[in-house]
Parts: structure tokens; C-alpha cells; sequence
């Protein structure tokens, strides 16, 4: 539908009003893991297959995404005396930065087979324990081990688990202490992830998988599994498959691409709008294979540094295998472009995506301070550091839940997208449900929501709410028509509030805009975010919900609060909205030319208007210090564009208004049509509407008003007033 717009071209001010005490919410980051690979050195390990193994773990070392995880590469054999059945070849390191992800690039090429009767069997008991050494006590995330191996275990030629071999002595002996380190692997928390490639035990890799700890990244993700693939050559996959399940990351499916020796080649992979972190991983087979990468706007990307909002990190460029970690991608397709040197023969270079989305839940509750046994909405959306996620192909596979606990009970809540049983809007990133407050709960209850799952970080928020006894002073709701939520930029979304006072008395509330994604500009007039409630009954207050000419474009979203104005911390009414907002589709050519047409005819008009919009006679400044007025200043009565004013006191202490003929101390107040702007003494300008009260030094605030009758103007032709951030909080005007 079209919706009405108001004031179309003038800049929307922000009027996002932080509750008191409100903590600025934190940027969402990428949950760290702490990453040991496990790689199988034994002397059945073939050339091509340790070629395999050395790429599946570099791909994991350069595809972390997050900067404080650490990773470790330990390879293993077995001790047949007087050799390590471990060989540490990248002990724990950070992959903080470009350096970091070099080093492991570099180290895990140190991975060898080991060869006949030089420790040349497979001690999984060794290696498991080397690996536990490295996540012992309190680590920040996940603690997860990947196994990569081609056999079972074999350690009868070693003499650490027995002075002989009688009857498989060594083996069952190196079995029990396999049972002990799972264990400790339980108490720990770590989970282990076992791969076997070629003739392996399968059953042992389930034991490893199963006795270890059973944690989840996510409530759709599963727990630890083993995997068996039929040779080397699909361990990569199955190795990010495995990783992907471990660390809830996203992940697309190898792309093979021939590329013949001196020719050149070109892959794709897929980044979606919800990734703010992730590595395209280019797996070369050859270090004299060079890559490079092309965003989906068709550019070509610096391998270090930013270019956008995004900043980009490159390394493995002079190995086999090359990872470019980007921060903040742009979502789409991007296109990998592989150059070969004369001499490296045809060769299939693998390219993979793997990514996450560092995100951070909304989560409402209606009514915030509810009575027992009073049915209630909880709703819960999502955002990244960059925008809102409502496209319902990027949410499909999160799961969304929700429960309420309170003394002796705690109580699932369902949650849907499809307009059902709480749910206002279907599909429309908002998940909604509603759940009756237990007649005997007493005290506060605590509403818990979760977002997880494969592809994000996953973010929890919990809202504690006292119970009331009997009907709450106001009472608030909010509608917005028959609207589709479908916005341009510049449109005004027209709304009604329902306030009921039950208190006896006059009251007054006001509505506010809070939580607002990245990227989203909307706001409410002043003159309507006060409500005005009489003593007793139902009230309905009309109000505008502008999206500004700057706000970005696709998913916006927002939370609208109705609070007590005396108190803003008492949250009266809350709803979570989305909105799509996009450019209107260009007009059919006789729409068009019917608008020439008119501006052509009301050219001369707005000519003449325009000096009359921008003149600052009928405008009066007037001065409160708290709620005491100090009086008020009228505009001169000469034609001008600014009226000039400065703080000055008629006595210590006592402020007063004056006008100035400018200089440093000077406001000056400017208008066009009916938006005002107002440039402060330090030079900073702001934008303000007829009737708002905003802050200027101290306890001072100014409002300013039209003495003069309104003149309408035609909002479609008013010439927009320059950008200007307004300030907030506790900011003023100086």
C-alpha cells in the first residue's frame, strides 16, 4: 500500500529517548572455541593422503572466525621406543591477526608420515591426552578436538603400555586409559570429533564421539558424531561438516574448479545477509596458484586492510592453502578469480565460504508488569552488528524459544512467525507467543529467550517482571491500521495509542522509540510523543512513525515503549515492529509526465514560497531553567532567514534570553517551512520541531513556538534541510 508520507524530503529527527539509567547495549561479537586437530602420522599414511590431512587442517586454522579462539595442530604416531607418539607442530596460538594465521599456515606443513619402525603406529590414547593438556580448566567457549585418522589404534610395538605385547596387552592396556581420558574429557567439557578415512574402526570413532562431553552449539545442532569417508580425498568436507556442527557455523559446499596449468579460472561462493564474520578458503594444492577476490558490487577487495565496512585479513598466500578472514562482508555472491603459473600442471582447486553471524536478540514482553494468572505476549527478533534479520530463508534453520520461571516452576513458551497464537504478523522476523502466568506465581518472574543455531553465535536475553496485584495505574496499546509494513524512504507510518487510566487522577504518558537496529533512522514528532491522559476512562492519541531519507534500505526494526512520563522507567506497553523499506518503483512515463507538468506549473509558486518558509518572523524562543520559565524572546519583526540569541543573566544566577547581532556565544535559529534547525554556540547543528523542549546548557532548556497563523506548504516540494545527528540523553546544545 502507499502510505502517507509527511514532510517527505525534510530530514526525520531521531527522537529515540533512553530510559534512565539505560546501559547502551554492546556490540554483538563471535563466541571463541578453543580448537585442538588431531592429524594421524602413522606409516600407512600415503604421500597424497598426508597432502589431504595437511589441507583439511589448515582449513580449519585459517577458517576460524573469531580473534581470541585458539588452535593447536598436534600430530601422532606411536612411541616404538625412544620416540614422542605425539609431534606438537602448532602448539596453541590466537588467530587474532594476519601474523597469527600465517604462523599456523606455515606450521602445519611440518606435518609428515612417520616412517616404518620409527614410531609408526597409531596411539589415539597419546594424542587425546596431549589434546586434553590444552584445555584444562576454565576456557572462554567451546572446547572442541577433531581426530583425524586412517586406522584403529596400534600400539603394540610400544613399550609405555607394557613391557610386552601378550595377548594384546598394549592395546587393551592404551583402551583403558582411552575410557580414562573420555572421562576427564566429560568433566572438562570438551567434545571430540572423530574423522576416519580408509580401513579404520569405525566403532572406536563412535567411542570417542559418544564417551566424550555432549555439548551443542545450538538447540537444532547436534552433539558429537563420527564420521567415515571412503578415501583422503573427501576428509575436507567431512572436516568442515564436523566443524560446522561444532561451532554452529555456516558453511557452503566445496566448489571444484579445473584450472589448467597457466590458465586461468573463476569460483563462486555464497555470503548471506546474516554472516558478519567468516574466511573464503581457497585450497590451492599449489603455492604457485594465486587468488583473488570480487565483492558482490563487482569489486575487487584489498587482501589486508578495510575497503567499506569491511576490513579484511589475508594469509596462507605462499602455502597450499589460502583463507581470507573478512569482518562485516557484504552479503551476495562473490566471485574468486585463480591464476596459475606456467609449469603447475591441471590441478581441481577447492573454494569454500565459512562464516557466522555475531547477533544480538530483542526480546518484549506485554504486559512488562503483569498480574498472576494474566495471559501474556512474549516476542522475540534478531540483529547483527549491521542490520535486521527478518528474511524468513535466513531464519529458518534458528531456532527461536522462550520460557517463563518463577518460584517452584519453570514453563516452555511456543514461539511462531506465522501469525498465530500471539504472532500479529507472519513472517516478519518477529517470533511471538503467549503463555497465562500461573495462578499461584507470586514474587517476579523471569522470561528467558534464546536465539541459536547453525550459522550464529546465538544471544540470550531474560526480562524479570514483578507481578502486580490489581489493575496498573495505565494501561496502553498501540495499532497501525491495515498497513504491509512495506516503507520508503521519507514515508510516515500513521498509528493510534489506546491509554486507559485506572489511577483517578490526570496523568500523562509518552511514547518513545527504543532498541533500534543498525541502520534504522525513524522517529516520532515531539508535539505527539507527550499523551495528555484525563482522570478516568480510554483516550486514543494519533501519532506519526517517520522513517527518515537515511535510513538504510531492506530490514529495519525498532521497539515503540509507551512509559509513564514521570517515571520512564515504568514500561507501560511495548511492541517489537519490522519494516521493510525500499525505494517506490519508478513512475509509468505519463505519470511522469504529468509531474513535469506540475512542477513546471507551480514553479513560479514555490519560488515565492520559499522566501516565506525560511523567514523567522512569528518564531519566540522560550527559556526554562528545570520546569521554571525564565521568560522568552520573539524574533525581530524585519524580514530575515535567522534569528540570532544568546544566554546571557539579568543578575547572578538568574538566566534571561537576549538577541545578538552573532558571534561565538550566539544561537542562531533558522527555519524552513516547519522544521527548524538550530546552530549552537561550538557550531554543532541540530534539527527541532515546534513545541520540543530540548536542552541547552545545565539545567536550561529552550522550546520554541510560532506566534504567527500556520501556512500550509506542500510537503513534497520543501527543499530538505541539510543531515544533522540529534543529540540524545544527556548532550547539549553548547
Amino acid at each position: 500500500m502507499r502510505l502517507s508520507v509527511l514532510a517527505s524530503t525534510a530530514v526525520a529527527v531521531l527522537l529515540m529517548v533512553p530510559l534512565p539509567g539505560a546501559a547502551q547495549q554492546p556490540e554483538p561479537v563471535i563466541t571463541p572455541a578453543n580448537i585442538v586437530v588431531l592429524v594421524d602420522e602413522s606409516s600407512s599414511i600415503g604421500a597424497q593422503d598426508m597432502d589431504r590431512e595437511r589441507e583439511a587442517a589448515a582449513l580449519i586454522a585459517l577458517g576460524e572466525f573469531a580473534p581470541s579462539s585458539t588452535i593447536a595442530v598436534v600430530g601422532f604416531g606411536s612411541d616404538n621406543g625412544g620416540q614422542s607418539p605425539v609431534d606438537v607442530v602448532c602448539p596453541p596460538s590466537a588467530v587474532a591477526t594476519a601474523q597469527d594465521r600465517q604462523r599456523l599456515s606455515d606450521c602445519t606443513r611440518a606435518l609428515k608420515s612417520r616412517p616404518i619402525g620409527q614410531g609408526d603406529g597409531t596411539d589415539h590414547a597419546a594424542a587425546l591426552q596431549q589434546a586434553l593438556s590444552y584445555l584444562q580448566g576454565d576456557k572462554n567457549g567451546p572446547k572442541l578436538v577433531f581426530i583425524l585418522t586412517d586406522g584403529k589404534l596400534d600400539v603394540t610395538d610400544s613399550p609405555r603400555y607394557g613391557p610386552d605385547n601378550i595377548g594384546d596387552q598394549r592395546n587393551r592396556t592404551a583402551s583403558e586409559l582411552i575410557g580414562t581420558l573420555l572421562q576427564q574429557a566429560n568433566k572438562e567439557k570438551v567434545q571430540v570429533w572423530p574423522l576416519g578415512f580408509g580401513t579404520v574402526d569405525a566403532g572406536q570413532l563412535d567411542r570417542f564421539a559418544k564417551g566424550s562431553f555432549q555439548g551443542q552449539c545450538g538447540v537444532k545442532s547436534p552433539t558429537p558424531a563420527a564420521t567415515v569417508v571412503s578415501s583422503s580425498a573427501d576428509v575436507a568436507q567431512a572436516l568442515i561438516r564436523a566443524f560446522q556442527a561444532a561451532r554452529c557455523a555456516g558453511a557452503g559446499d566445496i566448489q571444484r574448479t579445473p584450472v589448467s596449468s597457466g590458465g586461468t579460472a573463476e569460483a563462486q561462493v555464497t555470503i548471506p545477509v546474516i554472516a558478519t564474520d567468516g574466511s573464503i578458503l581457497v585450497t590451492k594444492h599449489d603455492s604457485r596458484i594465486s587468488v583473488s577476490y570480487v565483492d558482490p558490487e563487482g569489486r575487487t577487495v584489498p587482501k589486508s586492510g578495510q575497503q567499506g565496512e569491511s576490513t579484511f585479513q589475508v594469509s596462507g598466500e605462499n602455502g597450499t592453502v589460502e583463507g581470507l578472514r573478512i569482518v562485516n562482508p557484504l552479503p551476495g555472491t562473490w566471485t574468486v578469480k585463480i591464476t596459475s603459473a606456467p609449469g603447475v600442471p591441471p590441478l581441481d582447486v577447492s573454494t569454500v565460504v565459512m562464516y557466522q553471524g555475531a547477533v544480538r536478540s530483542s526480546m518484549t514482553v506485554n504486559p512488562p508488569a503483569p498480574q498472576a494468572g494474566q495471559e501474556v505476549t512474549v516476542a522475540l527478533s534478531l540483529q547483527t552488528r549491521s542490520r535486521s534479520i527478518t528474511d524468513p530463508g535466513a531464519l529458518k534453520d534458528l531456532a527461536f524459544t522462550a520460557d517463563i520461571a518463577g518460584d517452584g516452576f519453570t514453563t516452555p513458551i511456543p514461539l511462531n512467525d506465522d501469525a498465530n497464537n500471539g504472532d500479529s504478523r507472519g513472517q516478519d522476523g518477529v517470533y511471538s507467543g503467549k503463555i497465562v502466568i500461573p495462578d499461584q506465581a507470586k514474587g517476579t518472574v523471569k522470561f528467558t529467550g534464546t536465539v541459536a543455531g547453525i550459522g550464529i553465535s546465538g544471544d540470550t536475553r531474560t526480562v524479570d517482571a514483578a507481578l502486580v496485584s490489581g489493575p496498573r495505574p495505565l494501561a496502553a496499546s498501540t495499532t497501525f491500521g491495515n498497513t504491509d509494513w512495506e516503507v520508503a524512504p521519507g514515508d510516515t507510518v500513521q498509528g493510534t495509542v489506546t491509554v486507559t487510566n485506572n489511577s483517578g487522577r490526570a496523568r500523562k504518558a509518552r511514547i518513545i522509540v527504543a532498541d533500534v537496529a543498525p541502520g534504522t533512522v525513524a522517529s516520532i514528532p515531539g508535539d505527539q510523543t507527550v499523551l495528555d491522559v484525563p482522570p478516568s476512562g480510554t483516550s486514543t492519541f494519533d501519532f506519526g512513525l517517520a522513517f527518515a531519507g537515511n535510513t538504510a534500505e531492506g530490514a529495519n526494526a525498532l521497539t515503540l515503549k509507551v512509559v509513564d512520563d514521570a517515571n520512564p522507567d515504568d514500561v507501560i506497553y511495548e511492541w517489537r515492529i519490522t519494516a521493510n523499506v525500499a525505494q517506490p518503483p519508478p513512475l509509468p512515463e505519463i505519470a511522469i509526465a504529468i509531474g513535469i507538468a506540475a512542477v513546471l506549473t507551480t514553479a513560479l509558486v514555490l519560488l515565492l514560497l520559499r522566501r516565506r518558509r525560511r523567514d523567522v518572523r512569528g518564531l519566540v524562543v522560550y527559556l526554562y531553567d528545570g520546569y521554571r520559565s525564565r521568560g522568552d524572546l520573539a524574533a525581530p519583526e524585519q524580514p530575515s532567514s535567522v534569528f540570532r540569541f544568546h544566554l546571557g543573566e539579568v543578575q547572578t544566577g538568574v538566566p534571561q534570553l537576549a538577541h545578538s547581532a552573532g558571534g561565538e556565544d550566539s544561537y542562531e535559529l533558522s527555519r524552513n517551512g516547519g522544521q527548524l534547525r538550530l546552530r549552537a554556540p561550538l557550531g554543532d547543528s541540530y534539527d527541532l520541531h515546534l513545541g520540543e523542549r530540548v536542552p541547552v546548557h545545565g539545567d536550561l532548556s529552550i522550546e520554541v513556538q510560532d506566534e504567527h497563523a500556520p501556512v500550509e506548504f506542500p510537503d513534497d516540494h520543501q527543499d530538505p534541510l541539510p543531515a544533522a545527528d540529534r543529540p540524545s540523553g544527556n548532550h547539549h546544545l553548547l
